[in-house]
Order: C-alpha cells, then sequence, then structure tokens
C-alpha cells in the first residue's frame, strides 16, 4: 500500500466518521427542532418509573414526540415531566396520557385519542396515570391466593365430611344399595331398549318423510294450514254467536219459567179442588168406557142388527141397487119436472086455459096482472087496444 492509498483512506474515515457525527447530533441535539417544530407540555405522574430524556411519546402506536426532562415535582408531589410533541400532531383536550411498561422493563407515555373539538396549546398541564407496580399485583394476587387456600381448605374438610357420610351410607344400607344398583341396571336396560325403539320410529319417520309423495301430501297440507286456520277462526266466531245465541234463550227461559211460575202459583194453590175435579173426570171417562164397551160388544154380537149391518154384504149391495134406482129415477124425472116448470109459466101467463073465466077475462101474457083499480084508471083508448088483441089470440088458439 503506498502512502497516497494511505491518506484517501484515512481521509474518508474521517469524512465518514463526521457526517455520523453530525448526524448523532441532529438526532440527539436541539437542532432537529430547527427543521421540526415543536410545543412542549407537561404532564403529572404520582409515579415515573423508568421514564428518562428522549423517551418515546406515542398515540395509536405512531411516535408523536419524546420526552424532555423528568424532574420531581416540589409543588404537588410525584413527577412532573416535559414531553415535546411535533407541530403536525395536535392532541385534543380529552386526551389522557399513561405510563406503559413493558416486561423487559421499557417505558412509554401513551395518549389516548380524544373527541373534543377543542386542542391542547402549548404549556398546559396534563395528569397522567401511573402503570400499575407488579409488586401490588403480586400482593394483591398473594392475598386471593392465601383467601382461595383458605377456601379449599374448608372445602377438603367438608368433602371429608361428605367422604365419612358416604362410607357409613354405603356401609348402613349395602343391600339397598345393592339392589338400587340392580334396578338402576334393569332401568338402563329399559331406557336403552326405548332408545332402540326411538330410534327405530325415527327410522321410520325418516323413511315416510323421505318419501316424495308424502313430501307433497305434507306441502300441500302445510299450504292448507292458513285456509285451516281462517276456518277455525270463523268457526270460533260462529260458536261465540252461537254462545251468544244460546246466552239469550237461557235469559229468555228465565223467564218463561218465571212467568210459569206465577201461572202455576195459582194452580198450586187450588191443587185440592184440581185433584177432585180430575178425580171426577176419570171417573166419567171409566163411565164412558164401560158404555163404549157395551157398544163394542153390542157390535161385535153376530145376532145384531149392526153386526148384520157392517158385515153382511147383501145389505151392502141392495143399498147400492137403491142408489142406482134412485139416480135412474131422478134422471126421468128431470123432463117431467121441466115440462111442469113450463106448464106453470104458461098457466101463470094465460090463466084462461084453466077455464072459461080465463076465457072471458082474457090476459096480457104477462106474469104479473095489474089490480083492477090500476086497470079502472087507465085510459078507455088503451083498453079497447088490449081486448081485441086477447080475443084475436083466443080466435087463433081455436
Amino acid at each position: 500500500m503506498t502512502e497516497r492509498q494511505l491518506q484517501a483512506r484515512v481521509g474518508m474515515f474521517t469524512i465518514v466518521a463526521m457526517v455520523l457525527v453530525a448526524i448523532m447530533v441532529f438526532q440527539f441535539g436541539s437542532l432537529k427542532n430547527v427543521f421540526h417544530p415543536r410545543y412542549e407540555i407537561a404532564i403529572h405522574f404520582t409515579e415515573a418509573p423508568g421514564l428518562f430524556p428522549s423517551t418515546p411519546v406515542r398515540m395509536n402506536g405512531i411516535t408523536i414526540g419524546s420526552v424532555k426532562e423528568v424532574t420531581l415535582d416540589n409543588e404537588h408531589g410525584g413527577v412532573l415531566v416535559i414531553v415535546e410533541i411535533d407541530e403536525k400532531y395536535r392532541l385534543r383536550t380529552d386526551s389522557t396520557p399513561s405510563l406503559r411498561r413493558t416486561i423487559l422493563g421499557d417505558s412509554s407515555i401513551e395518549f389516548t385519542p380524544g373527541v373534543e373539538k377543542e386542542f391542547v396549546i402549548a404549556g398546559t398541564r396534563l395528569h397522567g396515570l401511573a402503570p400499575t407496580n407488579p409488586m401490588d399485583i403480586v400482593n394483591r394476587l398473594e392475598k386471593q391466593v392465601n383467601k382461595s387456600v383458605t377456601s379449599f381448605e374448608e372445602t377438603s374438610a367438608e368433602w371429608k365430611k361428605v367422604g365419612v357420610n358416604i362410607n357409613h351410607l354405603m356401609f348402613t344400607n349395602r343391600d339397598d344399595i345393592e339392589l338400587a344398583i340392580q334396578k338402576s341396571v334393569k332401568s338402563l336396560d329399559q331406557f336403552s331398549q326405548v332408545m332402540q325403539n326411538t330410534n327405530k320410529v325415527l327410522q321410520n319417520a325418516d323413511l315416510v318423510l323421505g318419501d316424495k309423495e308424502n313430501q307433497a301430501n305434507l306441502k300441500r297440507t302445510l299450504a292448507a294450514m292458513p285456509k285451516m286456520v281462517e276456518e277455525t277462526q270463523q268457526t270460533i266466531a260462529a260458536v261465540r254467536q252461537t254462545v251468544i245465541a244460546v246466552q239469550g234463550a237461557v235469559e229468555k227461559a228465565d223467564q218463561n219459567l218465571e212467568n210459569l211460575q206465577k201461572v202455576t202459583e195459582p194452580l198450586g194453590k187450588r191443587t185440592t179442588s184440581i185433584v177432585v175435579n180430575l178425580d171426577a173426570t176419570m171417573t166419567n171417562l171409566k163411565q164412558l168406557s164401560g158404555e163404549l164397551n157395551d157398544y163394542v160388544k153390542l157390535v161385535k154380537n153376530k145376532d145384531g142388527s149392526l153386526n148384520r149391518m157392517i158385515e153382511d154384504p147383501e145389505l151392502y149391495n141392495n143399498l147400492n141397487r137403491s142408489a142406482a134406482a134412485l139416480n135412474v129415477l131422478l134422471k126421468n124425472i128431470e123432463p117431467i119436472m121441466k115440462d111442469a116448470q113450463v106448464f106453470s109459466d104458461k098457466i101463470a101467463r094465460h090463466p084462461e086455459l084453466m077455464g072459461v073465466s080465463g076465457a072471458m077475462k082474457g090476459s096480457s101474457g104477462l106474469k104479473n096482472e095489474p089490480t083492477p083499480q090500476a086497470v079502472h084508471h087507465h085510459h078507455p083508448s088503451r083498453t079497447a087496444r088490449h081486448t081485441p088483441s086477447s080475443a084475436a089470440r083466443k080466435n087463433k088458439r081455436q
């Protein structure tokens, strides 16, 4: 290696070392605030184990600043920590700082994100939450373990008593226990049979439900269920109406019973007289029944006239022939009656046909002849006209 190469390498090493020193001074010194402006806030902790300058300050896992100074708070007690927050990260007034420690003993300050609209300004004093001391946790856990051990010892003593009681029970009731065990075995066998039967039933049900035709029928049944429910509701409504109608009928029946009671009350008062009248009526009916019995005996008597009229067919034939002869006689009499009617009408119109007196007086041919007084008052000329007419009719008949 030549002297020139050695000098070049020494120069390169010197330049790299100066660059590294400059970077470290920029990173850990106050020069970085020139390019990244920050604002300071104070945080009060009751204790701050593991905090020192340059400890990171985070929010939601992102570093937003670092610790600048850690001092004792002589005024309020505890520890006062001055932190620097990058200007681009704004903390809200309800953000709470808390001290976090890892298992290895590293510490950091964690801010919770707030929701308030106002932001923390530089120089604000906040109250932080100190981390839980592991030794305190161990002490509390030791107390809980001691309580648990005590409870376990008490429980063990109780279980010991239970074991003694069970041994005594087993020793004194060994026969009953053996019988109970035998019954339990039988019960388990029966339960096993029941489960087998249940399994068979489920298999049969699976076969039934697995059939496509049964599935279709089941679907139709389920589809008809709403209609059935509606009809059931209608039936229930009709039953309700029927019940209401029955209640109305019962009320009417009660009214009728009340009216009937009003009617029967006077009858109850006259029971004696009614019974007497019924007795007399029954006596009369008995007498009437005896008389009817006698009449029936007369009718049944073969030698009696009534029996002969009922049972002898010759009497019926005679009556039938008489009715037929009477019918023929009535038909023959009908033209004679008509002739008699015509004759009487003619005699009524012309009475002179009966003898000389009728021929002398004459007739006008009317049924109702005028009285002599009425004829006397008629005009002579009108009477004269009637007389020749009567004489002419008489001559014509002759």
